[in-house]
């Protein structure tokens, strides 16, 4: 999800993303303005902030600072980190550089200002604590912000629920009454958009799951749809909306389905009030994937939907990048060759639509069950003018446990 607004003579633009079970969602180009300028020419000033783990089990975890450069690739800044909270599971960039972090590991939310030159700084208070966070440790959290970027929303998958925050003037978190509103069983993936807020339930290993629909109210609270919630795959992971092309579409992400074990991707058509009907479009994403993220660029000339998952091996995980050209219906094509590899295991997949450029996060821990390595990669691709993405740049982590991303963009008007 992306929102913009006007900055003096900067245009700014927020991307919002979370970890593993990813809530960052593409949004589609502005149809109104035709096609997407594809230069992959980057303003002077645009910063990646990646959230990691402590060294030591339940340590306080980091967010790491980087420039991103013209060619693809970060350079630490002068202050490369600061401190968050135990278990960084999600991190969102909002506004004019308020970032968030929410820490699975001790319930809180790490709140921070950024400076000119991309620093972070702690605002007072530094943490607020998490009110639907009450399992701490076993399952992380995604989280994002609605169009207004007024309103905060976490999704704490050992609870089932979403914590609600209202955005203040400093960019503080205010908790909203009520604090949660209840989901289904496993909440692993939330996206906010104009015709609602929709939260994927992943369920128990091998069952249907279902995506929870809300209506958010001028206060920023949310309250269940009257047909929530609907049917998806089995273990669904991730959802994006493409709310730019009427009719508006959503798709579901779901995980290893049927005896070969296969992902898919579902399509539900969004109607006027926001409820999602399922079209019976479904496609494949291979066999024994684990969803991770997806992204969709809908414009005039080129429409794609991305894909990052990880493919399961007996004792390993390898991340992969797949694309699917978007009909004009808005099913999706398989297409060939339909992956690319990525170094570890995939992390988290974000976009900066104007440039048509996707963002990867990538960890050297889990790549292989017998060890547990550090360190990771930031992966920067350009998706060009027929949609496949090509590989700009790579960057090695310092962060020991990388679990997050995000990235600020200050663009020319």
């Amino acid at each position: 999800m992306r929102t913009s607004f006007e900055l003096g003579t900067l245009r700014l633009l927020s991307i919002i993303a979370a970890a593993a079970s990813l809530a960052s969602s593409g949004c589609g180009s502005d149809h109104g303005g035709g096609t997407i300028n594809r230069n992959n020419q980057y303003a002077p000033n645009n910063y990646v902030y990646v959230a990691s783990a402590g060294l030591a089990p339940g340590s306080t975890g980091a967010v790491y600072e980087y420039a991103l450069g013209a060619d693809g690739t970060l350079s630490p800044l002068a202050q490369p980190s600061i401190a968050a909270g135990i278990n960084p599971s999600a991190l969102v960039v909002v506004n004019i550089g308020y970032v968030y972090v929410v820490n699975a590991g001790d319930g809180s939310i790490s709140q921070y200002d950024t400076a000119a030159d991309g620093t972070l700084t702690a605002m007072s208070p530094a943490t607020v604590t998490n009110p639907g966070m009450h399992t701490l440790g076993t399952a992380g959290a995604t989280a994002t912000v609605d169009p207004t970027g007024n309103y905060l929303y976490v999704v704490n998958t050992a609870d089932d629920n979403v914590a609600q925050f209202s955005i203040g003037g400093g960019g503080q978190l205010t908790p909203l009454t009520p604090a949660t509103v209840a989901t289904g069983v496993a909440p692993v993936s939330i996206v906010a958009s104009n015709t609602g807020v929709y939260v994927v339930n992943s369920n128990a290993a091998g069952q249907a799951g279902s995506v929870s629909q809300y209506t958010e109210s001028a206060d920023g609270t949310l309250t269940p749809t009257g047909s929530s919630p609907v049917a998806a795959g089995t273990n669904p992971s991730v959802i994006a909306i493409d709310e730019f092309s009427p009719p508006s579409f959503a798709y579901v992400l779901s995980n290893c389905d049927g005896t070969q074990c296969l992902g898919s991707i579902r399509q539900f058509s969004v109607g006027a009030n926001g409820t999602l009907t399922d079209t019976g479009s479904i496609v494949t994403t291979g066999s024994h994937y684990r969803g991770v993220g997806m992204v969709l660029d809908q414009t005039v000339s080129n429409a794609t939907a991305y894909v990052l998952a990880n493919e399961m091996g007996v004792d390993t995980e390898s991340g992969a990048l797949l694309s699917f050209p978007v009909g004009s219906a808005g099913a999706l094509t398989a297409t060939s060759p339909q992956s690319l590899s990525t170094p570890g295991v995939a992390v988290a997949l974000l976009q900066t639509i104007q440039y048509g450029t996707l963002y990867v996060l990538t960890s050297d821990s889990g790549a292989n069950a017998n060890t547990r390595a550090t360190g990771g990669s930031v992966l920067v691709y350009s998706e060009g003018n027929g949609g496949t993405p090509t590989l700009l740049g790579t960057t090695t982590l310092s962060a020991p446990y990388p679990s997050a991303i995000g990235v600020w963009l200050l663009l020319p008007p």
